[in-house]
């Protein structure tokens, strides 16, 4: 008789450390799935305020004149220096003698999109806000990579 009620605590004891693992893997299944759910709401919301504020800041630059990456190419020398950062067209004439990087990282991105070498130097937020003051036009819309109206 002993060893037949060992059995059956053993057997009790394996049922509910099954019915328990059971339920753990639900409860475990449901967590996952509200955190699924919460990180995509999270998601939407944040494309939708990014999207937000593309419209308004497209709406800033409605008043700039476009100019086309072939007319910013016509502006690649010391004297006459454009460039191209976020779809945004900069004369940046008067940067070139005094840039910290020097004379020839300005000639090397003139008449170009420099805004990848721009972003992987790191400048500071000072020099990013210095930028605004330069700016004379933005891309058309055809031709925008960061700026373009999400629809």
């Amino acid at each position: 008789m002993d060893t037949s009620l060992a059995e059956t605590i053993d057997m009790s004891s394996l049922k509910s450390a099954l019915t328990t693992g059971s339920l753990s893997q639900q409860m475990l299944s449901l967590a996952s799935s509200t955190f699924r759910l919460a990180a995509t709401a999270l998601t939407r919301l944040q494309q939708q305020q990014q999207q937000e504020q593309w419209q308004t800041e497209l709406a800033s630059l409605a008043h700039l004149p476009e100019y086309s990456l072939q007319q910013v190419s016509w502006h690649d020398r010391p004297d006459d220096c454009w460039i191209v950062l976020n779809d945004k067209v900069y004369n940046v004439t008067k940067l070139v003698d005094g840039h910290p990087g020097g004379m020839e990282v300005m000639m090397e991105q003139a008449g170009r999109d420099a805004t990848l070498a721009f972003r992987s130097v790191g400048h500071s937020i000072d020099a990013i806000e210095q930028v605004d003051e330069f700016l004379v036009g933005i891309l058309p819309e055809k031709e925008r990579m960061y700026l373009r109206s999400r629809k």
